[in-house]
Formats: structure tokens, C-alpha cells, sequence
């Protein structure tokens, strides 16, 4: 088969062209491939848009860029260059993180940091490090970056053997990569993977020419859409790299060849894909299950019993997806512009992928997608307001906004639409059909009650003054950059944290002045009140980012 069907690719586009529609997203873009051809690709625009798509229109992939490292690290392994399971510090002298957990380990794997830890995110670093982090625009050297995380501390046990996913520590991997090679990580990965593979339009940075090749892109709050920020990430190897649908198609396919290019070259051998595509890392309680563990820079998990490897990514508007059915020999690539909407570019990755496999009798057919019934205008109405739960005494608001409801629950806004009278279902930029999230059902029963996660809510007319302690008080408010400001806020007699837009972590305190965090992207990282940085600003550091003070109010200033 060298291409789906007119009637496959019109079913697959016509989803895309429903969530572009549905949620307002600027554009999604596609491939579809199996080991020989590309089965089909396009271009979905939003209709009030018409930036010019083109062949050589690229867009950021974010973290699928941790599989091309992950492939240059299995490349140097093939070469005896490097061992996996021997201590980082090996290649990068002097790299010694502080281990908290030494002498008390909690699992069968040792202390030592090895590259198997970090391209797994078994090895305790932090998610981000202190510079080069997804909240600085200065894109420091690599080898900085990777300098301050050899004295930082470790948050997990490294012995443990349990997942937590790390930016920084892909940085590492990456400076592994050019101390073995003597090559910059941009240099080895165009001369090891992007030319072998014939992918011209594609760059580890923002190499001339990207940036006006480059789709265009929205951040988003409930206030409205704006561009997204554009500069390139400090520690490259974990985020940076900038590609076309076309030159995408090309890497999934050696992938699905098992690591062999169209002449036949090898670029990774099929038994190093074998052993990036096993489950290493124990999955942490909570964590999100759509996938069934985590390998070398791969994710593993599952479609329909057909067992799935590969990654997403999420970059300042951009929302990627590729994903891989080693044993069907079918993959999909997904690129929305739109910031944290990687629930629905993973959606539509499955469905192409059903659509593919019934093509080939592999499958069942996908049944047409049903638009819910629209909002009325009694519900617009009558639904909004405060509701508090019954038993916790939590409080939830459901919001109107251009007549559309919104559940402002778990720290993020959930778009919620009709199903059948008095029921809801969450549908929108951030969870819908197909998301692991376990509340997606919701009721308005009976006047003023909402039922939601298996309890009642009942309206309340005013809220709570909430006493907020002293020691908290003047360290609330705005901290960070302009781009991707983060709140410090009291709620429920816990401090909160809202970071990188929609993202709340309740903060568990520790000792004076310092909480860990728990939530959706910096579970169990160390949140200090009155930090203050090298140049005296005041503010807060997230782990070992330092996020300075912004507006600080006369009566809190120093």
C-alpha cells in the first residue's frame, strides 16, 4: 500500500479539521507512514488563517527530540565508546551531584548516575537546571548549563528506579555526547542522523532561515490567544530541535525499518531500538497512564494491543506527537501550534493510527465522530458559579466565558459541553475523549448542585476569607519572565503554585521556608520563599530555578 484511501484520508482529516475548528487551534499537520511510503500528509489551517503551509514549513518538536539523543548515545554505545551503566562522571570528570539518599537506598540500582538513569529519568535530577532551564531565553552554553548540575542535589533516590521525568537531565546525555564525539551536539546529530536520513529542512537550534519557515504559533489563558515566544532552549538535547512533516516521516521510518536508512545504511542497529523500547523506569503513583513505562528516551505504551513507542513534545505553542507500531510497521507524526494541547495531538495520533490499521484489515473501522449538542442559553445562564464539596469543603468554579462553560478545577481551565440533559463530559484544549485524566463525567442534577469525581457540590453565594499566614503572605504574587509568569497564591489553606500557564502545584511545606511541590510538571521539586539570586534580586527558585519578583508590592519590598 502506498497510500490510504481518498475516503481513510478524508475521515482522518475531517477529525483534525474538528479540533482545529472545535478548539481554535491555528493548525495541526500530519504524516502518516509505514516502513516504504508515506501514506498520506497534510496541512489542517484554522479558516480564518492562511499562513502559506508549505513543504519546508516547520515547527518545533520538543521533547521528541530526546529520542535523536538517545539514538547518537546508542550509536556511540554500538562503537564501545560509551557504556550505559557506567557513572556519568566517567565522561564528564567532576560530575557529582549531591546524593541525599546515599547510604540509605531504597532500591537495587545503585547511586551511581549512569546514562541509562538519565535517558530513562530514573536518575533523581531535577526537572530543570539552574540555567538553560524552559524559563530562560538566554540559551546559556550547554556546557554551563550541565557545570551547575554536577553540584546540584538529587530529589529522587537514584537507586530506586523510579520515573521522574528531567529536562536536565537529557542536557547531561547530550554533553556526554560532544566530551565522547569532540563535536557539538548539533554537529553529531546532523552528521549521524539528519544527513543520512536525507532531513535537509530540519536543525538542532534555530539555524538561519528557520524562524521564517517557521508556523505560526498561539499561547493561550481564558483572556485570549497571543503568539508564542520564540528563542531557541538552553540544553538542546532535551528540546530543540526544529523539523518539517516531511523529514519527520523519514525518521520514523528508519525507526520502523529498525534503525536502517532508504540505502540500506544503518544508522542504529535493531537490537539497540530493542533494548530503547523496554520498560525500565516503575511509573510513580499518580503519574499519567497513558503510558506503560518509559525505555531509552522512548515512551512505550499501547494501542489497541498493538504495543506504541515514541514521544510527545510541548514548546512555547507547539504541541507534538510521533508515534510508532514497531510490529504493524505503521507510525503517525502530529504537529499542533497551539501550547499544551498534546492530549488532543495524541487523540489524533491513535486515531490515525486505527484508520491505518483498518485500511489493512488490521483493525475495526473508526466510528464517525458525533458533535455534541449545543450549550443553551438557560445552561450559560444558570450553571456558573461557585460550588463547594460537600464533605472536603474544596471550592470549584464554573465559568462562562464566550459562551462556553468552563470547570476551573485542578489548576487548570476544562472546557465542558452536553452530552444528554443534565450531563457534562470535559472537552477541550486540555483533556477530552481518549485523555487518561479518571473525572471526565460531570452533572448539574438539580438546581445548584453539581455532582463531579463521585461526590455533590453544592453553590455558594460568596466565598470564604481565607486567612492567610504571615510567614506566606508577603511572598505571594508574580515571579519570572514576561512570556511564562509564575503565581504564588493561598487557596483552601494550602500556598499554590501556578507555573508554565496552567499548571498548579500544591506545596507541601518542609521547613521554613521551603515546600515540595506536587503536581502535574514539578512533582517533588523544592520550592524556596525569599530566595535571592547572584545580583540581589529577590524572588523564589523552583527547584534550582530562580524566578525574580515581579510589581513586589511597597509593604512587601526590602
Amino acid at each position: 500500500m502506498t497510500s490510504l484511501n481518498a475516503t481513510a484520508v478524508e475521515q482522518f482529516e475531517d477529525l483534525i479539521r474538528h479540533e482545529v475548528e472545535d478548539k481554535a487551534i491555528p493548525s495541526i499537520s500530519y504524516a502518516l507512514v509505514d516502513r516504504d511510503f508515506v501514506l498520506a500528509q497534510g496541512h489542517i489551517q484554522r479558516h480564518d488563517l492562511d499562513f502559506d503551509m508549505r513543504e519546508d514549513t516547520c515547527f518545533r518538536i520538543g521533547s521528541i527530540t530526546k529520542t535523536f539523543t538517545a539514538v547518537a548515545i546508542m550509536q556511540l554505545v554500538e562503537e564501545g565508546l560509551v557504556d550505559l551503566d557506567a557513572d556519568v562522571s566517567e565522561y564528564l570528570p567532576g560530575f557529582q551531584p549531591l546524593n541525599p539518599f546515599k547510604g540509605r537506598e531504597t532500591g537495587p540500582y545503585g547511586s551511581q548516575i549512569s546514562l541509562r538513569k538519565l535517558m530513562s529519568h530514573t536518575a533523581g535530577i531535577v526537572r530543570e537546571p539552574k540555567s538553560g532551564h524552559y524559563l530562560d531565553s538566554t540559551r546559556p552554553p550547554l556546557a554551563e548549563t550541565v557545570a551547575e548540575l554536577a553540584t546540584s542535589t538529587l530529589k529522587q533516590d537514584p537507586s530506586a528506579g523510579v520515573m521522574h521525568y528531567s529536562n536536565a537531565g537529557i542536557a547531561v546525555v547530550g554533553m556526554v555526547i560532544e566530551k565522547v564525539t569532540r563535536k557539538t551536539y548539533s554537529e553529531y546529530i546532523s552528521e549521524k542522523i539528519l544527513r543520512p536520513l536525507g532531513m535537509h529542512h530540519t536543525s538542532s537550534g534555530m539555524a538561519p532561515g528557520i524562524r521564517e519557515r517557521l508556523a505560526p504559533a498561539n499561547m493561550w489563558t481564558l483572556d485570549g490567544d497571543s503568539p508564542a515566544p520564540v528563542f531557541s532552549l538552553g540544553g538542546s538535547p532535551a528540546g530543540n530541535i526544529f523539523s518539517t512533516t516531511g523529514d519527520m516521516a523519514k525518521y520514523a521510518q528508519c525507526l520502523l525499518r529498525g534503525g536502517f536508512g532508504p540505502d540500506g545504511s544503518a544508522i542504529v542497529s535493531p537490537a539497540s531500538l530493542r533494548e530503547m523500547w523496554q520498560p525500565i523506569g516503575k511509573r510513580p503513583s499518580g503519574h499519567d497512564k497513558a503510558l506503560n513505562g518509559y525505555g531509552l528516551g522512548f515512551g512505550i505504551g499501547d494501542i489497541d494491543g498493538w504495543t506504541s513507542v515514541g514521544h510527545g513534545g510541548a514548546v512555547y505553542g507547539y504541541a507534538s506527537q510521533m508515534m510508532l507500531l514497531p510490529s504493524a510497521g505503521l507510525g503517525v507524526l502530529i504537529f499542533a501550534t497551539l501550547d499544551f494541547v498534546n492530549q488532543i495531538a495524541s487523540r489524533i495520533g491513535a486515531d490515525g493510527l486505527r484508520i491505518a490499521l483498518a485500511e489493512r484489515n488490521m483493525g475495526p473501522r473508526l466510528p464517525r465522530l458525533q458533535n455534541p449538542p449545543p450549550i443553551t442559553d438557560e445552561q450559560l445562564a444558570t450553571l456558573p458559579g461557585h460550588y463547594r464539596h460537600e464533605s472536603t469543603g474544596e471550592i470549584v468554579e464554573v465559568k462562562e466565558h464566550t459562551k462556553k462553560l468552563y470547570l476551573m478545577g485542578e489548576g487548570v481551565p476544562l472546557q465542558i459541553k452536553p452530552v444528554a440533559g443534565t450531563d457534562f463530559v470535559i472537552d477541550g484544549r486540555i483533556y477530552g475523549r481518549g485523555s487518561e485524566y479518571p473525572h471526565m463525567n460531570l452533572s448539574f442534577p438539580e438546581p445548584e448542585t453539581l455532582v463531579w469525581k463521585g461526590a455533590r457540590w453544592k453553590r455558594i453565594a460568596t466565598l470564604p476569607t481565607e486567612q492567610v499566614p504571615p510567614e506566606i503572605a508577603p511572598h505571594l504574587g508574580e515571579y519570572g519572565p514576561d512570556f511564562n509568569i509564575t503565581y504564588l497564591y493561598y487557596s483552601h489553606g494550602e500556598l499554590r503554585c501556578l507555573i508554565e500557564y496552567f499548571c498548579t502545584h500544591v506545596c507541601e511545606p518542609v521547613d521554613a521556608g521551603r515546600f515540595r511541590m506536587h503536581g502535574l510538571l514539578y512533582e517533588e521539586e523544592i520550592l524556596e520563599l525569599g530566595a535571592v539570586d547572584d545580583q540581589g534580586r529577590s524572588g523564589i527558585r523552583v527547584g534550582p530555578m530562580f524566578l525574580a519578583r515581579r510589581n513586589q508590592p511597597a509593604e512587601c519590598a526590602s
